[in-house]
């Protein structure tokens, strides 16, 4: 059955609705997809949803025997990589905008459903989508991360047991690593350590800065340590 001219400005104007209230949620957050990025990826996505169902139709075998409709619309799960990657910013030893992007891909997922005529999913994902976004965003701020996290800069020699005796110590001080990045001098057999520490649910854990650097000072391979 062929979409009519309506069903075509239905299907894309929900799209854009669904993807637009997304998007006004990131654009509040101040992230770097907002509205527009939202709106227009859902609309996007749903016209190649149209656009994979119609393909298929006209030039399959036979009426009876279309083509593949999902074709072209399964590539807008693997290509919407490329946007999310762009929404994801680095910032010294912290990653933000993951969040972002997952967002982005999800809303893919909405205009691909709206496309394909699934109005109800669509909608309740949107919905979930946005308690994910706003109402656990809040409660994962007020009772799982109220204590803030630390960078810590470490100097050390090279040494296969390093980053567990690192682990062992942050974890009898009661914090986990959140992120962990590797900077190995191979001629020197050094290493420096950037990471990202945050204290454990449900622990009690070491405040005192001096206390912490002078813990992992204790380790004979670690030769100086930075925490901000």
């Amino acid at each position: 059955m062929e979409l009519s001219i309506g069903t075509v400005f239905i299907r894309l104007f929900v799209a854009f609705v669904l993807g637009g209230v997304i998007g006004i949620e990131r654009e509040i957050r101040n992230q770097p997809a907002g509205f527009r990025t939202h709106a227009i990826l859902a609309v996007g996505s749903a016209l190649l949803m149209m656009l994979s169902y119609a393909a298929a139709l006209k030039y399959g075998v036979s009426r009876s025997s279309p083509g593949d409709p999902t074709r072209i619309a399964s590539q807008v799960v693997s290509g919407i990589g490329f946007l999310g990657a762009g929404a994801i910013l680095r910032m010294g030893p912290s990653v933000k905008g993951l969040t972002t992007a997952a967002s982005l891909w999800t809303t893919a997922a909405i205009g691909l459903a709206v496309g394909g005529g699934f109005y109800a999913p669509a909608v309740i994902a949107t919905g979930l989508l946005l308690l994910a976004l706003w109402l656990l965003g809040r409660m994962e701020k007020r009772f799982l991360f109220t204590k803030p996290r630390r960078a810590l800069f470490i100097e050390a020699v090279d040494e296969p047991t390093l980053m567990g005796d690192i682990e062992r110590v942050l974890d009898s001080l009661g914090y986990s690593m959140d992120f962990v990045e590797i900077d190995r001098d191979s001629k020197q057999c050094k290493v420096d350590v950037q990471m990202v520490i945050r204290p454990k649910l449900g622990v009690v854990a070491e405040e005192d800065p001096a206390r912490i650097v002078k813990k992992l000072l204790d380790i004979p391979e670690v030769s100086n340590v930075e925490i901000r």
